[in-house]
């Protein structure tokens, strides 16, 4: 299973910095706005974060032009359906994180993978309103994604074997490290890289 294309529901802080690591990357990403979130401000948001990286080095001008490319912004759920991985990164309850997860699954591809950013301890409540369970995993950012070196991976029991290896190589491709459970400083050493033995 590959993951060509991504979609990221959520604009705040946390979901553009998901958005801005996987454009990095080359990868084309979705970016879905969601609670009344306006597109022309997301993409202000994520112009000036961008625009902050050229003033101090890490990114040229050429390259900006790139990543923003690589970046649509939508409010149509819609968009994200024919994506091979749809993240979701949103601010809320496990309610709404439920009912808005559940409203995903309802609108993707059956083959798409679809992942949640929030605790692991919540993944659980999360996974019981949804119909494919073998399709939906953890995948937790830490922010800014795009400097932070780790990304904790939770399968679940019912999380198909293919969908973890496909999310654990996606976020190898994105140059980070996939790891089963974060203790402590997470821009340190990973406690134990997921798919180690």
């Amino acid at each position: 299973m590959s993951l060509s294309a991504v979609a990221v529901v959520g604009t705040g802080p946390s979901g553009l910095s998901i958005v801005e690591a996987i454009a990095e990357a080359d990868i084309p990403v979705v970016a879905v706005c969601v609670t009344g979130a306006r597109r022309d401000l997301a993409l202000k948001r994520l112009q000036k974060t961008l625009s902050m990286r050229v003033d101090v080095g890490e990114l040229s001008e050429a390259r900006v032009g790139e990543i923003l490319a690589a970046v649509t912004f939508t409010r149509d759920l819609g968009d994200a359906r024919d994506c091979d991985l749809v993240i979701e990164s949103t601010v809320g309850d496990v309610r709404s994180r439920r009912a808005l997860l559940a409203t995903i699954e309802g609108t993707i591809s059956r083959g798409s993978v679809l992942a949640s950013n929030a605790l692991r301890s919540e993944l659980p409540q999360i996974a019981e309103a949804l119909g494919r369970k073998d399709q939906f995993i953890g995948l937790r950012f830490f922010h800014p994604a795009t400097h932070t070196p780790l990304v904790e991976v939770t399968a679940l029991p019912e999380t198909a074997p293919g969908a973890r290896f496909a999310c654990e190589s996606f976020c190898r491709w994105l140059g980070k490290t996939p790891v089963e459970q974060v203790e402590g400083d997470v821009h340190g050493e990973p406690l134990r890289a997921a798919g180690s033995a």
